[in-house]
């Protein structure tokens, strides 16, 4: 897997809407948070274009993002916000000038497409916080840990004190994001390879049938077989149907995962809400979990 360097000052960022509209001046803090940390920023001319739900049309959006895939001066991708969208033209992207001029990618929700797909060109990305994520409350901790990284290298660790499902330890590359992406990738040129990996999963918004399903389609593709570890991030604003299901998303992994020995870690502060801290996609973790703690640490410093 193939690094980008650390960002210094003076560095080339740009932010980009691949996926859902924005109203305008909604990335006014992201600008200006990036331009503090000595970064120079530039919103694309796109960023606020709106077609039916998307920033964009589908050819404005890809063009975007290819556009600052290719620019050999751009240290920095920020995604400004998830949604839906990116699927619909990821397998249009070319990489190649990416891998000649490696450049962070960060961003998380529908952004998981772009994860999986630079993931397989051989390029670490960063899964965490994006554009909107600047000016949302309680978002601090995260933003400073995803500075810290860029630009030292070290990871602050994923901690979570609660009950979990299988204590262990496993090192491993950490890969993973949204659940649904996870599931829309099989069977496409992004599908992800789960083997000997430590999987991360979050989602939000959906039914718990539907969350049942998704793991349950993972399960049946063997994607859930041969894993190193498991992290279930946050599962937010999931609703009931009627009648109501009756298992939590702890529960659906317990029965799903009983016959896999690996290590299994649930609401690691990862995901939707605002404590969403950055992982390295495809660096490798250690993944230690007890049945009141478990923590997420990188490996090797990126530096």
């Amino acid at each position: 897997m193939i690094t980008p360097p650390l960002l210094t000052k003076n560095n080339q960022a740009v932010i980009v809407a691949p996926s859902g509209g924005l109203p305008k001046g909604s990335l006014d803090t992201a600008r200006q948070a990036l331009t503090h940390w000595g970064l120079t920023t530039t919103l694309h001319p796109d960023v606020y274009a709106q077609h039916s739900v998307f920033a964009g049309t589908d050819t404005q959006r890809s063009n975007a993002l290819q556009e600052a895939l290719t620019h050999p001066e751009v240290q920095l991708i920020l995604a400004a916000r998830g949604g839906y969208g990116l699927t619909r033209y990821v397998d249009e992207l070319q990489f190649i000038a990416l891998l000649k001029h490696p450049k962070w990618i960060v961003g998380y929700s529908d952004v998981t497409a772009l994860h999986l797909a630079a993931h397989k060109a051989g390029v670490l990305t960063i899964h965490g916080p994006m554009g909107t994520s600047f000016g949302r409350a309680g978002s601090t901790a995260s933003i400073k840990a995803l500075h810290t990284l860029l630009f030292t290298g070290k990871a602050a660790p994923i901690v979570q004190q609660a009950a979990h499902i299988n204590p262990g330890k496993a090192t491993a590359p950490l890969v993973g994001g949204n659940l649904s992406l996870v599931c829309d990738s099989l069977g496409t040129a992004t599908e992800l390879d789960t083997r000997g990996k430590i999987l991360v999963l979050e989602d939000i918004g959906d039914y718990y049938y539907r969350i049942d399903r998704m793991l349950t389609q993972l399960n049946r593709a063997g994607k859930l077989r041969e894993l190193k570890g498991l992290v279930l991030g946050s599962f937010s604003n999931l609703l009931q149907g009627k009648p109501a299901f009756k298992e939590q998303v702890m529960d659906m992994v317990k029965r799903l995962c009983a016959p896999y020995p690996y290590p299994i870690a649930i609401h690691m502060p990862i995901g939707h809400e605002p404590t969403n801290f950055p992982f390295v996609h495809g660096a490798t973790y250690q993944l230690v979990v007890t049945k009141q703690h478990a923590e997420l640490n990188l490996v090797t410093s990126l530096c």
